[in-house]
């Protein structure tokens, strides 16, 4: 009788995983808004402005995490969303220690102020940190975005853009010593990039002729040469 185990990777783990990290979280930010909140008083933050403290410091982490996740799977270096993660999780962490260990009243305005003094920080690394995920850099290498459908995507007569990561780079480079130097031949690093990503989503190649302009034949050879240099596994 062979045993039954669970699946790592189905819907209900993922999803049992995504609602117990939910929960982890509210609760984390319930118990650490009561001593932030305080902490505020602290510093003489108005008490209809208190709320902000925990806010700013506990979604920072979020935001944060996801953001040096993001930048790990685009394949970027990650370094500065998880300096900004510790240096949240570090002033969040000494508010709520300051906050249960019951510093005297000489220290608590110390404290208060080292965490209300986060504000311009908090707002000038949130910026920073947006702007490097969603605005690419003048020496970047991109591509145009696509969308779901695999149509390119435009917003205001204007072509979206999608900044490579190291691998597509290299691919690209790849996809250039196998492109024709032929000024007429449509054998060119942008149609084989193409041709590249269709085979990969189980395009028929058929369709990835219509697609690029070239025929069966010069497609099946692309396919063929892509597999000579590893960026295709041979069926």
């Amino acid at each position: 009788m062979s045993s039954q185990r669970l699946n790592p990777d189905s819907r209900p783990v993922l999803w049992t995983i995504a609602m117990g990290t939910t929960i982890v979280f509210l609760a984390s930010f319930a118990l650490s808004s009561v001593a932030l909140y305080d902490v505020a008083g602290w510093a003489h933050v108005p008490q209809g402005l208190a709320w902000a403290v925990p806010v700013m410091l506990d979604v920072a982490l979020v935001v944060y995490s996801l953001s040096a996740l993001v930048r790990r799977a685009r394949g970027q270096s990650a370094w500065f969303s998880w300096c900004l993660l510790a240096a949240f999780t570090l002033v969040s962490l000494l508010g709520n220690a300051a906050h249960s260990l019951g510093v005297s009243e000489a220290a608590q305005p110390f404290v208060g102020t080292v965490v209300a003094a986060m504000a311009p920080v908090a707002a000038l690394a949130a910026l920073e940190n947006l702007a490097g995920l969603v605005v690419a850099r003048p020496d970047a290498r991109t591509i145009p975005a696509a969308s779901v459908d695999g149509d390119v995507q435009h917003t205001d007569n204007m072509v979206m853009l999608r900044e490579l990561t190291a691998t597509e780079a290299n691919e690209l480079d790849i996809l250039g010593t196998l492109a024709s130097p032929h000024p007429q031949s449509k054998r060119t690093r942008d149609n084989l990039a193409v041709i590249l990503d269709m085979h990969r989503r189980g395009e028929r190649h058929q369709s990835i002729a219509r697609a690029v302009g070239m025929s069966r034949t010069l497609v099946d050879r692309a396919v063929r040469d892509m597999q000579a240099v590893g960026l295709v596994r041979a069926a």
